[in-house]
């Protein structure tokens, strides 16, 4: 079967990060892309349709459904559209930990809702430091040079399971190029010091370090991590092969019809340092 490129968008508080996903030629499938988190705001959540990777534009954006945020308590939050297929909140809100939330959009004719997504508890970074180390400069191979990086305090809570993401800023620029997809679980380090030695993150002197510790759940863990395996294996002789990534958004009316993407929960904690 032929096959062609979809570039999926997932979005990240105003950050995108490119992913690359084979898929039948001749499907064209809605694809959600949203996360809830505990920081007020419009908690945007973005409706597309696959495309070839070769048209005229490769996302197609949705710009006329109904779109809803629901929690298990029976708050309901609007949305209305904005641009490009995003769609914002008409009332700032904020997710609240330990309550479950899911979305809810019509497109077209099409009903689609997201499974329930519990707001995971909070895990604060408490401290954030700036180290380094020499390398040869590629330039000049008889000259060092000074590669900064971030470190961070954060205990993982006793004795329950626990979900992490990581997001990496230089200045107010996400990177992605290193690692799109930074996940752990706690099941080697359960109530110790989170594990964050990223050397792979690198700053220069002066650039702020600004690392984001994201609480997130097991399920959102685990869709994560299929669509990293898919990033970090793509293409290589024993890697993964080329597949659709089950989110967990569902067509009501016809559950065969498959949606891509994702909505979840996120909790955030923040911090930053200047490298030096």
């Amino acid at each position: 079967m032929k096959r062609l490129k979809y570039l999926a968008l997932l979005f990240l508080f105003g950050c995108e990060e490119v992913v690359i996903v084979d898929l039948p030629s001749e499907q064209n499938l809605i694809v959600v892309e949203g996360w809830l988190s505990d920081s007020l705001g419009n908690q945007p959540i973005r409706l597309t349709r696959s495309n070839s990777f070769d048209a005229e534009n490769p996302i197609e954006p949705i710009i006329d459904a109904q779109v809803l945020v629901q929690s298990r308590i029976g708050e309901l939050f609007s949305y209305s559209h904005s641009k490009s297929g995003y769609y914002h909140a008409e009332t700032p809100f904020r997710g609240e930990e330990g309550r479950e939330y899911r979305m809810l959009a019509l497109i077209d004719t099409i009903e689609i809702r997201s499974e329930w997504d519990r707001m995971p508890n909070k895990i604060i970074i408490s401290g954030i430091q700036s180290f380094s180390f020499q390398e040869n400069d590629p330039n000049n191979s008889d000259q060092q040079i000074t590669i900064y990086y971030p470190k961070v305090t954060a205990i993982d809570p006793l004795g329950t399971r626990n979900f992490y993401r990581w997001i990496f800023f230089k200045n107010t620029e996400i990177l992605n190029d290193i690692e799109p997809i930074t996940i752990q679980n706690d099941r080697l380090f359960d109530g110790n010091i989170i594990p964050n030695d990223f050397q792979g993150f690198q700053y220069e002197a002066g650039e702020i370090m600004t690392v984001q510790l994201q609480s997130i759940s097991q399920a959102s863990h685990d869709y994560l991590s299929l669509l990293r395996s898919q990033l970090t294996t793509l293409g290589t002789a024993g890697g993964t092969t080329p597949a659709i990534v089950e989110g967990n958004v569902r067509n009501l009316e016809d559950p065969t019809n498959q949606i891509l993407g994702y909505f979840g929960t996120i909790a955030i904690s923040q911090d930053s340092v200047l490298a030096e």
